[in-house]
C-alpha cells in the first residue's frame, strides 16, 4: 500500500520550514567588496575522491548482498538483547507500507541539500556546498558498506528473520544479514544535518533559539525513517540510533572541516596611512 498522505506530509513538513527558514532569514547588509567565501573546497580532486568513495562502495554492496543464505530457525528472539527486543510486532503484515514510507523520507533527505539553492547565501559557493555534500554521502557510503562498523564485518539479522512463518523454504536471502547499522537512516540524516549545517554556516545572524529550531527541524525526517525502518522489520531500534549518529556526525563535520580550512588560508592586506607634525607615516598588515 503507498504510504497515507498523513505520512507524506510529516516528512514534508521540516523539509518545506528547512527552506522557508532559508527564504526569509535575515540578510546582512550589502558590502562594496564581495563577502569572503565560506568555505575551501577543491572541486576536481575532492570529486574525484567522491568517485572513488562511491566505486569502493558500490563494490561493497555487491559483496555484503551476496552473503549466503541463512536458515531462519537458526534465530531465536530470546538471544535479541532487551533493548530491542520490545520493538518486535505481533505480526509481519504491514512491514511492507512502512517499508514504503521509509523510502519516501530516505529520498527526501537525499534531495534535501540540492534546494539549497533557494538560498542567496549558499547560492554564491552552490558548486561548493554540491561537492561536500557529495563527499558526505561518499563517506557515509563508505562506513555503512565497507567499514568495520557496518555489514561487511558485521553480521545481524534483520528483525523480519525471526518471523519464520514467512518464509516457505524455512531460509532467507543473506542480505537479511545486514542489519546494522540502518543506512537508510544514515544516508538521510546525512542530507538533512548537512543542509542545516550549511544554513547555519550561512547565516552567522541567527541566534541561538533559531539554529536550534533549524536542528530540529533537520532530526525529524530521519527520526521519521528511523521508525519506519523498524516497523518495516529492517532494523532494530539500536540500528537506525546508530545510523542516526553517524548521518548527524557526516552532515555536520564535512561542512565545519571545510568551513576551519578556510579560516586557516584566509588572507586579507590593510594598508594605512597618518600625517602628523608634518611627517606622514606608511603602514601595511598582513593576515594569512
Amino acid at each position: 500500500n503507498p504510504p497515507s498522505l498523513m505520512f507524506r506530509l510529516f516528512f514534508l513538513l521540516p523539509c518545506l520550514l528547512l527552506l522557508w527558514h532559508t527564504a526569509t532569514a535575515q540578510r546582512t547588509p550589502a558590502q562594496d567588496s564581495p563577502p569572503e567565501p565560506v568555505y575551501r573546497v577543491k572541486p576536481l580532486p575532492e570529486l574525484a575522491a567522491s568517485a572513488v568513495g562511491l566505486g569502493a562502495t558500490i563494490y561493497a554492496f555487491q559483496v555484503i548482498n551476496d552473503k549466503d543464505r541463512v536458515t531462519v530457525a537458526d534465530y531465536d528472539r530470546a538471544d535479541v538483547p532487551g533493548f530491542d527486543r520490545w520493538a518486535f510486532p505481533r505480526s509481519f503484515e504491514r512491514a511492507g507500507e512502512a517499508a514504503g514510507a521509509s523510502d519516501l523520507g530516505f529520498y527526501a533527505g537525499i534531495g534535501l541539500p540540492f534546494a539549497l539553492f533557494v538560498d542567496p547565501g549558499a547560492r554564491q559557493e552552490y558548486f561548493k556546498v554540491i561537492t561536500m555534500y557529495f563527499e558526505a554521502q561518499a563517506a557515509n557510503g563508505l562506513l555503512y558498506a565497507a567499514s568495520p562498523l557496518g555489514p561487511l564485518f558485521i553480521d545481524r539479522a534483520r528483525p523480519n528473520v525471526y518471523y519464520p512463518e514467512q518464509f516457505e523454504d524455512g531460509t532467507t536471502d543473506g542480505g537479511d544479514l545486514n542489519g546494522f547499522f540502518s543506512g537508510h537512516v544514515s544516508t538521510t540524516a546525512t542530507g538533512t544535518f548537512f543542509t542545516a549545517k550549511v544554513l547555519s554556516d550561512f547565516h552567522p545572524e541567527w541566534s541561538g533559539g533559531t539554529r536550534a529550531l533549524v536542528y530540529g527541524l533537520a532530526s525529524l525526517p530521519p527520526a521519521y525513517v528511523s521508525i519506519q525502518r523498524v516497523r518495516a522489520l529492517k532494523h532494530f531500534p539500536s540500528d537506525t540510533m546508530v545510523g542516526f549518529a553517524v548521518g548527524a556526525a557526516l552532515g555536520i563535520l564535512t561542512p565545519e572541516l571545510h568551513k576551519r580550512w578556510q579560516r586557516r588560508h584566509r588572507s586579507s592586506i590593510s594598508v594605512s596611512g597618518g600625517l602628523s607634525d608634518g611627517a606622514g607615516a606608511l603602514g601595511l598588515s598582513m593576515t594569512f
